[in-house]
């Protein structure tokens, strides 16, 4: 044997034995009754965070049928892991509800050994959604980027003074995942921000003033687009300065040569929940002369080995001229404790705030939400006190 085929075979056989072992599993065998009305012709999955599932594909796993009223499937889950899963007819508009239709916390199971689960589906939703656009939105379909090379629709809310007060200018919020924000028609969950119908509420109460939000849709590149660096566990991710480019260099300059915008930075904020939080956090740190506002609603902070952390910690001066709103819910991801990783990520992010001379209540909020999931339904009961902290009229 030659010495490099030697030296070959003994790396390789240290790389074995020095392998982690595999983490451990436990079976679970879950029975499923589903509503006598379910359509014959549809099937049953389970969706959930596990690999195997997909990560919340809505198509994660399809169950076998056993009868007309139940179905039933056996997945192996990490021991001890607290397992998050809801049932489908293969999309998400067709995800199960409650009794009045209505949405239901994710199902949880912590197992530590083999266990047979037994689950009753109240109602499936329904593909036909009910539109829920409120006040005066515009939508410009098939809008094409240079940098990211596809096309999606840009929504565009208009405060009710819009068209009567034809001399006003008015301040702008940029959100991404576009399709959540103002219609349960479009939203993958069929809860949606209520981005429109809260603006109108609060300018009508003259809490705020009034401001136009532009929604910019995501789609199948969504990871990769919001995502400043590839993480390993998504195997996604590392697009996200094109697609800073494309809100900073494209989207704005559309929206301030066709709407009466106030331009200036500090009539700008941009806004985004989950990898959305991660990606205005991202667009706000790189182009602080553009935006002066922040939503950073339950970040993925954890992404890239807590990458949006790390550079934050090498660099956070742009924070010192921005207002910045960041929150995380108790309920949310996938180690649901007295103290998540997720809120663990966030308190990390607010002594950086802190560090670089940001004002708690002036510069910044910080909120943890008691019970708060990791939902459009949860976002929208907080973005009341996202817009009054931005462009309430007396904050300003």
């Amino acid at each position: 044997m030659s010495y490099h085929l030697y030296l070959f075979v003994m790396l390789l056989l240290l790389s074995i034995h020095h392998q982690a072992p595999a983490a451990e599993t436990v079976k679970i065998h879950l029975k499923v009754f589903v509503p006598e009305d379910t359509d014959t012709e549809k099937k049953v999955f389970l969706c959930g965070n596990l690999d195997i599932l997909g990560n919340w594909k809505s198509n994660g796993l399809m169950l076998q049928k056993d009868s007309g009223k139940f179905w039933h499937t056996e997945i192996e889950i990490p021991k001890g892991k607290l397992f998050l899963y809801k049932f489908t007819l293969g999309d998400w508009k067709l995800v199960e509800k409650c009794q009045k239709g209505l949405e239901i916390p994710n199902r949880t199971l912590r197992a530590e050994k083999a266990i047979n689960v037994e689950c009753t589906v109240q109602k499936w939703g329904t593909n036909i959604v009910k539109s829920t656009l409120t006040g005066n939105i515009k939508f410009h379909e098939e809008f094409t980027s240079k940098y990211l090379k596809n096309k999606r629709t840009i929504a565009v809310y208009l405060p009710p003074q819009y068209e009567k007060s034809t001399g006003e200018r008015f301040p702008v919020l940029y959100m991404h995942d576009g399709q959540n924000i103002f219609d349960a028609a479009t939203c993958f969950s069929g809860s949606e921000w209520q981005a429109d119908e809260t603006a109108e509420k609060l300018i009508a109460e003259k809490e705020i003033e009034p401001l136009i939000i532009v929604g910019i849709y995501n789609n199948a590149d969504r990871a990769d687009e919001y995502l400043p660096v590839r993480d390993e566990i998504r195997k996604k991710g590392g697009n996200a300065s094109a697609y800073a480019r494309f809100v900073t260099e494209e989207v704005k300059p559309f929206i301030d040569k066709n709407y009466r915008t106030l331009p200036e930075r500090e009539n700008t904020a941009i806004a985004g929940s989950s990898f959305g939080g991660v990606i205005s956090m991202y667009i706000a740190s790189i182009y602080p002369e553009i935006f002066s506002k922040c939503a950073i609603v339950s970040p993925g902070l954890w992404i890239g080995d807590k990458w949006p952390i790390r550079q934050a910690k090498e660099d956070g001066k742009w924070m010192q001229k921005m207002r910045l709103w960041l929150d995380m819910g108790t309920q949310e991801g996938d180690d649901i404790t007295e103290f998540n990783k997720g809120i663990s990520d966030t308190r990390e992010l607010e002594k950086l705030f802190i560090s670089n001379g940001l004002k708690s209540g002036k510069d910044y909020i910080y909120l943890e939400v008691e019970g708060g999931r990791h939902h459009e339904s949860d976002w929208a009961k907080r973005f009341d006190r996202i817009l009054k902290f931005f462009f309430g009229i007396k904050n300003n």
